[in-house]
């Protein structure tokens, strides 16, 4: 087991909102992050939800009293679950708020009984802000409102992480409580916020609400003095680069002067990728215009294009045996194209070369022509596409981060430009996917990510990578938050919603990360 010390290395507190999700499939998220719980790997969390018609049997037998049979209830498009947690027979239906607390109670200074206080605490101000007056009652978890109960608690605690949790009628529909008797107790009345104040509430307002509460009661009491957002979390340490394969990819591309990203950037996945035989090419040299503070290629006064460059990636590509090619550069702001020509002739030498070779180019945001970049890429674009179309070739292009962080982590971006270079490639090259890339940790908002997210959309963008920022240098801009990975699933599940049709989302995944496969949904 994993000790105190330990498990306090990670102390934030992480709110995930399932939206209107099964019953079934959250209870069994819950189990995953109970266990990743127990061993360290996840912060405490929070999944917060609302369920299409469910009731529910707790772990005490004699609470259980059902008024129709199962199969009736299926009838009516009812699910009936049996499950372990504390309590008897409960109802769930969509206007119905439903939170699941994974805490480590030692985090939190709390025992058993005292977590329950805090629900109910939670549950009090909450209420009130929708001002509705709620009430204990001694020896029954859960609130009231008089005689009328409107929250309904029931958690298991093992290893002393917390499962299940707090059910609030909002604004559900209150005769499935029809079928059964609530918590085992002999007329006992269910009321709602509604039914008590006659006012509906948006419910993504009534979630912000509660998201604020569980942040203000369940913020870690024990802190590690040792423990610095430097340090990283079990999930972001990886073995050193090794194989036989890793020394081929390198040895090719140090005897052909071949430039990369994953070299230049410090990327973290480059034992990885190497070991795959794939590498993203690094064309226009290694020095960059600009000085953004998330990355650590240098910025200086560029030399002037290698005119021997393109052969020697198209004979890279031959050597390795490369299926997808990624090519990448600096941003070139002293070029009259911005580097775009260098592109097309990178893209025509391989090929040339090696015919059936698939190709992403990730270009720099061409600050002074993206008329005349997109113009002249267009030629090698479009005209090379053959039988299979725009699965040969992917433009892409990144915003990096949310907005408000340009001026802090990409001085000489501009987000708007970014978004108008992708509408611009999506309008201009017919059938060609488009893809950009966001990284999470350096202060955003989830309001912010998911505002870019649709934002990027809006743009025609196909394709979204998100993955963790890491500082990839001592002067580069500090990490703010580690994100644990079941939020990078949570985040990929909402690009789905938005309309992505390709998702890489984890804290490993960068821009070219995988970019060879076909599908990632």
């Amino acid at each position: 087991m994993l000790t105190i010390d330990k498990k306090t290395e990670i102390s934030s507190l992480h709110i995930i909102d399932c939206g209107l999700a099964d019953y079934q499939q959250v209870l069994q998220q819950q189990h995953q992050l109970h266990k990743e719980r127990q061993q360290g790997k996840i912060p405490n969390t929070v999944l917060i939800t609302e369920h299409p018609p469910v009731i529910t049997l707790g772990a005490r037998q004699s609470a259980n009293k059902l008024l129709a049979s199962r199969s009736d209830l299926a009838q009516q498009n009812i699910d009936v679950v049996d499950i372990r947690r504390g309590g008897g027979t409960t109802a769930h239906n969509p206007g119905q708020l439903v939170f699941y607390p994974i805490l480590y109670l030692p985090d939190l200074g709390l025992g058993i009984s005292e977590y329950i206080r805090k629900l109910e605490a939670i549950g009090i101000e909450l209420l009130e802000q929708l001002n509705v007056k709620t009430q204990r009652r001694k020896g029954f978890p859960g609130l009231w409102v008089n005689d009328r109960k409107i929250a309904s608690i029931g958690v298991r605690v093992s290893k002393f992480v917390t499962y299940h949790g707090m059910a609030i009628n909002i604004q559900n529909d209150l005769s499935i409580f029809d079928y059964l008797i609530p918590c085992g107790l002999e007329n006992v009345k269910m009321t709602s916020v509604l039914n008590e104040t006659g006012k509906k509430h948006p419910m993504n307002e009534v979630k912000s609400c509660l998201s604020q509460l569980l942040v203000q009661h369940f913020k870690s009491k024990i802190q590690n003095p040792k423990s610095k957002i430097g340090k990283l979390p079990p999930w972001l340490k990886r073995p050193l680069p090794a194989g036989a394969k890793y020394n081929f990819t390198e040895t090719v591309l140090n005897s052909l002067g071949i430039k990369t990203i994953c070299h230049d950037a410090n990327c973290p996945n480059r034992g990885q990728c190497w070991s795959r035989g794939t590498a993203t090419v690094l064309i226009l040299g290694n020095i960059c215009t600009r000085n953004c503070k998330f990355c650590a290629v240098t910025c200086g006064r560029p030399d002037p294009p290698d005119l021997t460059e393109p052969a020697r990636i198209a004979e890279m590509a031959e050597q390795m045996g490369t299926k997808y090619l990624v090519i990448t550069s600096v941003d070139r702001d002293d070029l009259p194209d911005g580097g775009a020509g260098h592109f097309r002739d990178c893209i025509r030498a391989v090929r040339r070369q090696y015919p059936d070779i698939k190709i992403e180019i990730l270009t720099p945001d061409f600050r002074y022509c993206q008329n005349e970049a997109i113009e002249i890429l267009a030629t090698e674009i479009l005209s090379h596409r053959g039988h299979r179309g725009h699965r040969e070739f992917v433009f892409a292009h990144n915003v990096e981060t949310v907005p408000s962080l340009y001026s802090k982590a990409r001085s000489g971006g501009d987000y708007q430009r970014s978004l108008n270079l992708l509408k611009m490639a999506k309008e201009s090259y017919d059938g060609v996917p488009t893809k950009s890339s966001i990284m999470l940790g350096l202060g955003e908002t989830d309001a912010e990510v998911e505002q870019t997210l649709k934002d990027l959309r809006n743009t025609g963008c196909d394709r979204i990578t998100i993955g963790q920022y890491l500082k990839p240098s001592k002067d580069s801009l500090e990490v703010v938050e580690y994100i644990p990975p079941v939020k990078f699933d949570w985040w990929k599940q909402k690009a789905v919603s938005l309309g992505f049709s390709w998702v890489m989302s984890s804290p490993f995944t960068r821009s070219s990360y995988f970019a060879e496969k076909e599908n990632t949904l």
